[in-house]
This record gives structure tokens, sequence and C-alpha cells, in this order.
């Protein structure tokens, strides 16, 4: 298992979902990742953020909610907005987890 084929099942999940590869419905709402700088030893981190609202043009408003961190062996050590199960499954070496979540209306 490698950190590109985490964030492959990451992506997937997200596909299944909500229709986009960077959006999912966690329990306190909506968030959204994208990836960072990679480090010297292949760690992947990024942002996460959640959905604070829709203005009044409809143009969605999106707030830092944390971060994330996979090990380069796929290994997700930090996610914000994961839970703790999902994170082992999408680090697992099932290529497509089947997880049931609600779906995501953005």
């Amino acid at each position: 298992m490698s950190a590109q084929n985490t964030l492959n099942n990451l992506e997937s999940f997200c596909q299944t979902k909500s229709g986009i590869q960077t959006i999912w419905q966690g329990k306190s709402g909506t968030y959204q990742w994208k990836r960072g700088k990679d480090t010297a030893i292949g760690l992947v981190n990024g942002v996460v953020r959640k959905l604070a609202g829709i203005n009044a043009t409809g143009l969605q408003i999106w707030v830092v909610a944390g971060s994330f961190k996979i090990e380069p062996n796929g290994t997700i050590l930090r996610f914000t907005g994961l839970p703790k199960d999902l994170q082992k499954q999408l680090s697992s070496n099932i290529s497509m987890p089947v997880i049931q979540h609600d779906t995501v209306t953005v």
C-alpha cells in the first residue's frame, strides 16, 4: 500500500458519495480536502475545509477545519472530519472500500 493508493481510495469514496472526488459528508457537515506539498520523505499533507454556508449570490463558503497527513506507506496519521474506522478502511489494501454513509448534496 502507498500514500497514492490511499488517496485513490479517498477520491473513489468521495466520488461515490458526492459526485466530486474531494468532497464528503461527515458527522458535523460537508468537508472538502485539498492536497498540499509532499515532504522529502513522502508524507502527503493537505488542508481540510468545511462548508460554512452559501452567500446571497449562491457562492459556497468554505472555512479551514483542519488538515490531513498520510505516511508514505499509505497509513492515515490524521484526517479532520473522517472517522477513524473510515480512515483505516481507506488505508487498507482494498481498492474501493464499501462504506455505508449518507450522500452529500452540495
